[in-house]
């Protein structure tokens, strides 16, 4: 099948077009169709696709959504709703974008071309992927490091390029052309490549949307940034999505502020105080958990009746973790004859077995017992032993059998 001749190579402005049904599909359970030609941009290079409407030039009631687009070997397919009936070839038809979206990612990918050359200006740190999403943009760059003196190194760079409203100019170049210009990286196409060209500052080989002036991006912000496989994602906005970013965390601000009863400015310092009252109150409980569980221990130990000298002590906490549940089996570990069997975990059971040394058990031996029933793994010593995973419901007759291997120890 022919190539689509894409519309928006030459203008990414044009909304609205006409063109003829070539063949009908089906991508992925819905129903597609390629046109002659298409303004409708095919999801690829990081950018989301159009949506839009396609309509029968003879019979306006006939109107399809557009609700995804797609490219396959040159082909533009557009993807349609569920259930609609598709239009047959030689249809010609209307095509119409969605100008807001259309016009949101046009400021979106500007942006990252805009932001990727402020980072290698101001701290060497080129670009090695591209992503936009329906909310925000994300880059990851090459660098082992970002600060945020960087950040805003980089943010303030880009806005700069941004506000001095310089050109911006798409087009395919010969061989003999593209030698000429400094790409800020090689093409990845070997046929004919597309240039995009923002004043001097930037030049990438690019098949996306873009408009026809930096100013047109409004500007750039930069929402936050983390290490990612190696490399450093930086999450931004551009554009409407700044102003919509804004609005959403000064609601998070001032709701945050208002139920702390302070003025939003001194949010930082009353998270602070919060959080060193927190972490007080957090040691003083840890503290007060230990001593309760010293109790609680010394008194499931004297419930306990002794056995050949030995006092085997079961206890399944649900909601404590391993640390505690290491704790308390010391505990019990610590008196004469001591040996704990202590389980906890909800869908993950966790057993911890410890003995006391004077006991003549071995906690390994007594885990192990209960991993067979289990189908858990563990490990440890002589004298505390942990494991876990497995099943669940077997949890009863996991320790019963380690009751059983503790009472026959010698």
């Amino acid at each position: 099948m022919k190539a689509t001749m894409r519309l928006y190579y030459d203008d990414s402005y044009l909304t609205t077009f006409n063109a003829q049904v070539v063949a009908t599909t089906e991508h992925q359970g819905l129903p597609a169709v390629a046109l002659d030609q298409s303004a409708f941009y095919p999801e690829g290079g990081g950018q989301s696709a159009d949506h839009g409407w396609l309509s029968a030039v003879a019979d306006l009631d006939r109107r399809w959504p557009v609700i995804d687009v797609q490219s396959d070997n040159g082909v533009v397919w557009h993807i349609l709703a569920t259930g609609a009936q598709l239009p047959e070839p030689g249809t010609v038809v209307t095509g119409r974008i969605n100008w807001e979206r259309r016009f949101d990612h046009m400021q979106q990918h500007c942006g990252q071309h805009i932001l990727t050359a402020a980072f290698i200006a101001t701290c060497n740190a080129p670009t090695v992927s591209f992503h936009l999403s329906e909310r925000s943009v994300t880059i990851d760059l090459s660098i082992g490091e970002l600060s945020l003196d960087q950040v805003q190194a980089a943010e303030a760079w880009a806005n700069r390029a941004v506000w001095a409203n310089l050109p911006i100019h798409a087009r395919f170049v010969s061989p003999t052309e593209l030698a000429q210009i400094p790409l800020r990286k090689p093409p990845t196409v070997s046929d004919a490549v597309r240039v995009v060209s923002i004043g001097d500052i930037d030049h990438s080989a690019c098949g996306g949307t873009h408009p026809a002036r930096s100013g047109e991006v409004g500007a750039i912000a930069v929402l936050g940034w983390g290490r990612q496989r190696g490399l450093i994602r930086v999450e931004f906005v551009c554009g409407n999505r700044v102003i919509t970013a804004l609005h959403e965390r000064d609601i998070a601000v001032r709701t945050a502020a208002a139920a702390l009863s302070v003025g939003w400015a001194e949010l930082p310092q009353t998270v602070n105080r919060l959080q060193e009252a927190q972490q007080s109150l957090q040691r003083e409980l840890r503290q007060t958990q230990r001593e309760l569980d010293a109790l609680r221990a010394a008194h499931w130990y004297a419930q306990t009746p002794p056995v050949n000298g030995r006092r085997i002590v079961t206890a399944t906490l649900p909601a404590a973790d391993a640390e505690r549940l290491r704790t308390i089996a010391g505990f019990i570990a610590e008196l004469p004859g001591g040996i704990a069997i202590i389980a906890g975990g909800s869908e993950r059971p966790q057993i911890v077995v410890a003995c006391a040394e004077d006991s003549g058990s071995d906690a390994r031996q007594i885990l192990a017992a209960g991993m067979a029933v289990l189908g858990g793994r563990g490990g440890g010593n002589a004298r505390l032993a942990q494991g876990g995973g497995g099943l669940p419901d077997a949890l009863a007759v996991a320790i019963a059998a380690m009751i059983k291997r503790a009472g026959a120890s010698e």
